[in-house]
C-alpha cells in the first residue's frame, strides 16, 4: 500500500486528493507527510526485521495511547503493528535541529519534557527495558554473524546495566531522545518515536540527550541541574556512566542493523 493509500484510509477521502512528502532522518521507518486542504497526517511503515532489532510493537502501542493522553505525543489515528502501519495527526510544529540541543532555555524544556514524562503513571501492560537483555541480544546476533567484541568492554557494559537496574527507580522513558523525535512550535515540545519506550532508568533518558548532541561536562550538569532543581556529585557520575553505556548500545545497535553478509 501507498502512504497516500493509507492515509485515505485513515481520513476517508479519495488518494488522489492529497499530497506527498517523504520525511527524512527515520533508520527503522518509512515516514512520509501526507495532506490535502483539511488535514496532516503522518504515515510510517516499518521497513526493518523487528525481531532482531529488538522492537516491541504491541509495547509501542501502548506507549503511543499513554504519551497521547499525557499531551507528549501526537493524536494516534491508526495503528496497526500486525500490518507495521502507524499513522498520527501531524503535529503543528517543527523538527528542531541540532544546534537548539545547545540552548539554555530548549534544553529546560527537554529536562522538564522527560520529567512529566518520568513521572507518568504506567498500565501493567507496559514492558520493562532490561539494558543487560538488550545487551545479551545484540551480542547473540552478532556473535552468530561471527563478529566478535572487546571483551573489556562487554564486561565494563554489562557492569553500568547490572548498575542502572540496581539503582534506578523505573519510569516510563523514551530511550532515543534526540532532535528528530523532538518537535517545537515556540513555546512547547512534543517527544515523537516511541520505539525503544518502557520501563527504564531515567538517567539513560537523559544520556540520550548527551550523547546525540556532544554535550560536554558544563551541559551534562545544566541538563542534570534543570531535570532534578539541582546536582548531586554521585548522580553525575553516574549519568557520565550511561553516557558511555547508551554510545556502547548504539555502537551495537548500528552493527546489528547492517544486513548480514552472505
Amino acid at each position: 500500500m501507498t502512504p497516500e493509500v493509507i492515509a485515505a484510509e485513515v481520513l476517508g477521502c479519495d488518494p488522489a486528493s492529497l499530497n506527498t512528502a517523504r520525511i527524512k532522518g527515520g533508520l527503522t521507518n518509512e515516514t512520509w507527510r501526507v495532506h490535502n486542504e483539511d488535514s496532516a497526517v503522518v504515515v510510517r511503515i516499518s521497513t526493518v526485521d523487528e525481531k532482531v532489532l529488538q522492537l516491541d510493537r504491541a509495547n509501542e502501542a501502548v506507549v503511543l495511547r499513554l504519551v497521547e493522553q499525557a499531551d507528549i505525543g501526537a493524536e494516534i489515528l491508526l495503528c496497526a503493528p500486525e500490518r507495521r502501519l502507524l499513522v498520527t495527526r501531524a503535529l503543528p510544529a517543527e523538527t528542531l535541529s541540532l544546534d537548539y540541543l545547545h540552548d539554555p532555555d530548549v534544553l529546560h524544556q527537554v529536562a522538564v519534557l522527560l520529567k512529566k514524562l518520568h513521572h507518568l503513571e504506567v498500565p501493567s501492560a507496559v514492558q520493562a527495558v532490561n539494558l543487560l537483555s538488550v545487551l545479551e541480544g545484540y551480542w547473540q546476533t552478532l556473535e552468530a554473524r561471527r563478529v566478535t567484541s572487546n571483551d573489556t568492554e562487554r564486561e565494563l557494559a554489562r557492569s553500568y546495566a547490572v548498575e542502572s537496574a540496581q539503582f534506578a527507580s523505573p519510569c516510563l522513558c523514551h530511550h532515543d531522545v534526540h532532535h528528530l523525535n523532538l518537535m517545537s512550535n515556540g513555546q512547547r515540545l512534543w517527544l515523537l518515536d516511541w520505539e525503544y519506550a518502557g520501563l527504564g532508568d531515567p538517567l539513560f533518558d537523559l544520556a540520550s540527550i548527551c550523547c546525540y548532541h556532544n554535550y560536554d561536562a558544563r551541559l551534562r550538569e545544566q541538563l542534570l541541574q534543570a531535570y532534578r532543581g539541582g546536582v548531586i556529585r554521585h548522580e553525575l557520575q553516574r549519568l557520565e556512566r550511561m553516557c558511555w553505556l547508551f554510545d556502547y548500545i548504539k555502537s551495537l545497535w548500528m552493527q546489528v542493523r547492517q544486513p548480514e553478509q552472505s
